[in-house]
């Protein structure tokens, strides 16, 4: 075994993957075995093999085939999407194949055999390459019939600084933009570096590819391999791809975004047991029980519901069942509806809409016969609403189904009339529909819910929603003591009516009162009380702006009643009345595209969120607005640029009301089990730097928290503690504090900008001495910050100690600029580098902040630049990361020359590395003097790769003819003979021609006759030039592996 075969590389990856599809029944052949032109991207051998096989008794002709194949190919629309979309389309609903022109009647062929899923032909395929734009070749590839469906994209498990990111970007710039052919058929895109694999839609963001951690939605695999193992043996089952292709790739009716959405195992999972289960509980054989859904709050329940709708709908079983869809609380049904009704296309039902009123709701719902998907609210039922329909193939599908959707019981209310028996909505429901069969989903099932609808068939809790990355974990920081509710507030108030009965009040009035004023209100309302809360909210606000802790600002503070939050309200503006001023957004406009401009409107930064009231005060009124005005609002909220940041809510918002980017709440409510869950979950979506949401509790519900964890989460809580958070920042900055010993850090506390810029430079220095010191302070300071971010505004945090997290944070943020390892922003290295050199550069030579110009970062103006900063580490790493891009990108061109600079560099890291044993001397000058001959070093490797790089010109040919002259001067010069250097360049010219007529198949480096004869003619080639005859193997080694990197680069 040689050197290469130890280091698990991305071919072994690649291989391990393939093996572990071979192991689920797939087929395997290598891209370069494959018989095919590169523009071509359906395996034409099985798609006849499939259509032959399936249709035998047709017995097809040629042209049939070729018409069949055509008709997928010319499904095309406008745009990637769309054609995307037409594709999919074809793929579903197969075709019917005119066969008058030889007597025939007419066929219904399918592209792929959806019921029999052992009638198709699986295969995976690796280093397909495809030419479009360019050419390129992904990793791995499955197809089904010869018709390519997903597209893998793998990173190598070995290499820390490969990003699984890079993978997102490969398939969602590059083969989006130069192989569109192939890539209008990746309906399931993977990502994977071994330990992360994730799967997604082409057209969603990175934080929307997700694990795939399930083979039957009921055992969970584990983070890391397993996961990868899980996602082929779970979603890559014939069966399960067969069925998410047909049912579960989702594209709405209409999108202006580009909307295609891939089913999360979680929603795959539940749509297909609780389908199964609805179909076992029908009537008239079933109780009519069609089971319960548990799914975290947040997890994509809409989803989960629009899926199983097309399972029921599509089903034949069902004979074209009617769908009805209830909430409790019209914008819950708002927000449904608009999924729904832009889903007509995918549920393969027209007749998809929502009934606004009863008197709708009787004209269109009486009297269907079959079909049909109806959204309303529960509350359109009621003793006036009679039968609608006795048929049992109606199936009810409720959302949060913990609140009215279970209320069966009746009660009795005094009216003129005498005493009436009355019941809850669910009843008058299911007077509607006797027959039908229910299904309830909900976050936070109660004992009516599984009564009323039927067991738990499917969960999906709140860890594993955190662990998935489906939802983000919660913190929990409780507000000051002051204003916190405990037992000792409710006995001053006690104390109050002991005073009033010594003071010879009626105790009969004491009574009166204790019953209108004991209620919580009385605290919650306490004047100074609330004076507190908002001068502790806006000071934890601001600070958590501040030291970006917030990912877009946005806040929502609940409040008791809508009194309370009006006065709550108007403290707020009292004290910051700049926050009440109409602005479009605080970003830079400039920043901003013409489109996301276009969306916002002059908004106050705070706004008081709920309905109006007949005896509302006219301030109140006004400020509440319309429905409409509601409506617009909430839209703005959503809008991570718009000004409006600080929701002020009390009943609205709190359930169903889904903003990513909010990441902080404010409570001062009390609340109970289900509604804690539903309002707490407002901040654990998902969004772009968003590590946790975040809980300011001004009541006191930790005790209550606790009960409802123990109802709704299963095995864990997810909310943790500020306390160990704040434990952890302590213990963190006290081991930076003894890393740092030593170090006068005074003057960037004291000193002017120009002192702090350069305490810091020295800092760096300091920190970047030793290897193992700049290690551990890297991890240290991370954790730390970490930590801190969840325990801002933690009075107990000192001035001192919010002093030295800047520096030591300020410290870590400019060395991960100029290194590369660990950053996470390492695809703009080459921007920040040169923010933080022209800063040094500014500060040191006293210019004009606009005589700074701008220069490309490997100009020799950019070179004198770094050679001019005296600061050692972050010169060197300047060169060094210089100088790894630069073998990077001439390693695509000239893999021979590349490797020899890659050892040269090698060799310079491994001495930076080993700085702590090759200086014997801990001396600061013989320190720097070491660093500055490492520096020295990499500005000689760089001067003459450059030099190398740009030769090929003066000498009159081809980089690719350059690549062929190094090989040959290399092995003349290990042989040790006499060869011309002009004869070399000739030579190299005729070895490149030879390659270009062998090259014209994609399979030709595969083919071993074909390989033979590239064999043959360069010996032949070489003998002829007079190249000794001992050489020929090592030369056609170095060739062949030179032409494989021209391939591999060029895609």
């Amino acid at each position: 075994m040689n050197m290469s075969e130890y280091n698990f590389s991305e071919s072994s990856f690649e291989n391990a993957v393939i093996d572990l599809l071979k192991q689920q029944g797939y087929e395997y052949s290598c891209g370069y075995d494959l018989h095919r032109t590169n523009e071509e991207v359906i395996l034409i051998d099985d798609f006849k093999d499939y259509l032959s096989k399936r249709y035998s008794s047709l017995n097809l002709q040629e042209s049939e085939i070729n018409f069949v194949l055509h008709s997928l190919l010319s499904s095309r629309g406008t745009s990637l999407y769309s054609t995307m979309k037409e594709t999919l389309a074809t793929l579903r609903n197969g075709i019917t194949l005119d066969r008058s022109a030889y007597g025939l009647s007419n066929e219904y062929i399918e592209y792929f055999d959806y019921d029999r899923s052992e009638n198709n032909v699986y295969r995976v395929v690796n280093q397909f390459e495809v030419k479009g734009l360019s050419t390129r070749r992904p990793d791995v590839v499955i197809f089904i019939n010869g018709i390519p469906v997903s597209v893998f994209e793998l990173k190598t498990i070995s290499d820390s600084d490969v990003k699984l990111y890079e993978a997102y970007e490969q398939l969602h710039i590059r083969y989006t933009r130069d192989i569109e052919s192939l890539m209008r058929f990746s309906f399931i895109s993977v990502i994977s570096d071994g330990v992360n694999t994730k799967c997604g839609s082409l057209f969603a963001d990175y934080k929307h590819y997700f694990p795939w951690k399930s083979t039957d939605g009921k055992s969970y695999a584990k983070d890391g391999i397993d996961s990868l193992v899980t996602m082929i043996q779970g979603l890559f089952d014939h069966s399960t791809l067969l069925n998410v292709l047909k049912n579960y790739v989702y594209f709405p009716d209409t999108s202006k975004h580009d909307l295609m959405v891939l089913p999360k195992y979680s929603q795959y999972y539940a749509s297909e047991l609780l389908f199964e289960n609805v179909k076992k509980h029908m009537r008239p054989k079933g109780d009519g029980k069609g089971g319960t859904y548990f799914g975290a709050t947040g997890c994509g329940k809409s989803y989960t519901m629009l899926f199983l709708a097309r399972r029921l709908i599509t089903s034949p079983d069902l004979n074209s069942p009617t769908i009805v869809l209830l909430t409790d609380r019209t914008d819950l049904d708002d927000q449904l509806s608009k999924t729904f009704e832009a889903s007509k296309e995918y549920l393969i039902d027209k007749n998809t809409m929502n009934v606004p009123s009863r008197e709708i709701l009787k004209e269109k719902v009486k009297g269907v016969t079959s079909g049909g998907v109806f959204l309303m609210t529960v509350q359109k039922f009621d003793e006036n609403v009679k039968l609608l329909s006795d048929r049992d193939n109606i199936i009810c599908i409720s959302d949060e189904a913990h609140r009215t959707q279970v209320n069966l019981d009746a009660t009795l209310k005094i009216e003129d009339d005498g005493i009436k028996k009355h019941y809850g909505f669910a009843t008058y429901l299911r007077n509607s529909f006797p027959n039908a069969t229910y299904v309830g989903f909900t976050g936070t099932p109660i004992d009516a819910t599984v009564n009323v609808f039927g067991p738990i068939v499917a969960s999906y809790k709140m860890k594993q929603a955190v662990d998935d990355g489906s939802t983000v974990g919660i913190d929990l920081l409780p507000g000051p003591s002051a204003v916190r509710l405990d037992e000792t507030k409710m006995a001053i108030v006690d104390k109050y009516y002991e005073d009033q009965l010594k003071n010879g009040t009626n105790k009969y009035e004491v009574n009166e009162s204790i019953k209108e004023m004991s209620k919580i209100r009385t605290i919650i309302d306490n004047d100074s009380r609330l004076d507190l809360i908002v001068d502790h909210f806006i000071k934890h606000y601001e600070l958590r702006v501040k030291e970006e802790s917030t990912v877009k600002g946005k806040a929502m503070f609940v409040c008791y009643d809508r009194k309370i939050a009006f006065k709550v309200y108007k403290k707020i503006i009292a004290k910051r009345p700049e926050w009440n001023i109409p602005r479009k957004t605080q970003e830079d406009e400039s920043s901003l595209s013409y489109e996301q401009l276009n969306k916002l409107r002059p908004v106050e930064m705070v706004k008081l969120i709920a309905t109006r009231g007949e005896n509302d005060e006219p301030d109140l009124y006004n400020l509440l607005g319309t429905d409409k005005d509601r409506s617009d609002l909430a839209v703005l909220f959503k809008d991570e640029n718009s000004n409006f940041k600080i929701a002020i809510v009390v009943d609205m918002w709190l359930t169903g009301f889904d903003c990513e980017c909010l990441d902080t709440m404010y409570l001062d409510k009390p609340l109970e089990k289900h509604s804690l869950i539903q309002t707490i979950s407002r901040v654990n979506r998902v969004f772009e730097g968003k590590d946790k949401g975040l809980i300011v509790d001004y009541i006191g519900i930790e005790a209550s928290l606790e009960k409802a964890m123990q109802l709704y989460s299963g095995d864990i809580n997810p909310v943790s503690e500020i306390d160990a958070s704040y434990v952890i920042f302590k213990d963190q900055m006290s081991l930076i504090d003894d890393l740092m010993n030593g170090f006068d850090y005074s003057k960037f506390e004291s000193g002017t900008d120009l002192d702090r810029l350069l305490t810091l430079q020295k800092g760096m220095e300091f920190v970047q001495m030793k290897e193992e010191r700049e290690t551990r302070f890297m991890g240290l300071t991370q954790r730390m910050k970490k930590a801190f971010d969840i325990c801002v505004g933690d009075p107990r945090i000192k001035d001192t100690e919010m002093f030295k997290l800047h520096f030591y944070c300020a410290i870590r943020s400019a060395i991960m600029k100029i290194g590369r390892e660990g950053t996470p922003d390492s695809t703009r290295m080459n921007e920040e580098v040169k923010k933080l050199v022209d800063a040094c550069i500014f500060a040191l030579s006293d210019q004009d902040e606009g005589e700074l110009t701008k220069t490309e970062i490997f100009s020799e103006e950019y070179l004198k630049k770094i050679q001019g900063i005296p600061y050692k580490n972050t010169k060197f790493k300047m060169l060094l990361e210089m100088l790894r891009k630069a073998i990077s990108k001439y390693s695509h061109t000239n893999k021979y020359k590349a490797e020899e600079f890659s050892k040269r560099m090698r060799n310079l890291v491994d001495k930076y590395n080993k700085r702590d044993g090759e200086i014997l001397v801990s001396n600061d000058d013989v320190i720097n003097d070491f660093i500055d001959s490492l520096s020295e070093e990499a500005q000689k490797i760089l001067e003459d790769l450059k030099k190398d790089a740009d030769e090929f010109k003066k000498m009159g040919i081809s980089f690719e003819e350059k690549a062929f002259y190094d090989i040959l001067k290399a092995i003349r010069d290990k042989y040790r003979f006499e060869y011309p250097e002009e004869k070399l360049i000739e030579l190299a010219k005729k070895v490149k021609a030879i390659i270009d007529d062998k090259a014209k198949y994609t399979d030709w480096s595969s083919k071993s006759n074909i390989k033979a004869s590239l064999q043959s003619d360069i010996i032949r080639l070489l003998n002829r030039n007079g190249y000794p005859p001992m050489t020929f193997e090592d030369v056609y080694e170095k060739v062949l592996a030179q032409v494989e990197n021209f391939k591999k680069y060029e895609a």
